[in-house]
């Protein structure tokens, strides 16, 4: 006899878990960690630093509407981080670090582009969407 994961008490939930743990560890490395630390080293103290973060916001939230991963929990991790990612940022041994830092600049764009990317995951993932997709 082959024991499934219904066999196991608790087995699916469990496995579910794991995948909701690995999906959000890939979203906080790419769309966090590796999307706003490149743009940052390309875009530097530009305006076009806002467009830009707005503008990748979309593949990210995309990409989350794909798998359909809620990112509500991860949303308040990136915010708290983003916090102190920008703060670090112009320490020694950064790459930004001989450059005087437009904290407002960097602050907006980088929240912006967390809500955008959590309320366009939301919407893609919403029926009105899916309606609009099929019509």
């Amino acid at each position: 006899m082959i024991l499934g994961l219904d066999d196991i008490p608790g087995g699916v939930v469990f496995v579910s878990f794991l995948i909701w743990l690995c999906l959000s560890g890939l979203f906080y490395l790419v769309c966090y960690q590796a999307a706003l630390n490149v743009l940052d080293d390309i875009t530097r103290n530009s305006i076009a630093k806002i467009p830009v973060m707005w503008a990748a916001a979309v593949p990210s939230a995309g990409l989350m509407a794909v798998l359909n991963y809620k990112p509500l929990i991860l949303f308040f991790i990136m915010a708290v981080a983003n916090f102190f990612r920008i703060k670090s940022l112009d320490k020694p041994g950064r790459k930004l670090s001989g450059l005087q830092l437009n904290q407002p600049l960097f602050y907006f764009a980088s929240y912006s582009y967390l809500l955008l990317m959590l309320a366009l995951a939301f919407y893609f993932q919403s029926e009105e969407f899916r309606v609009m997709l099929s019509t």
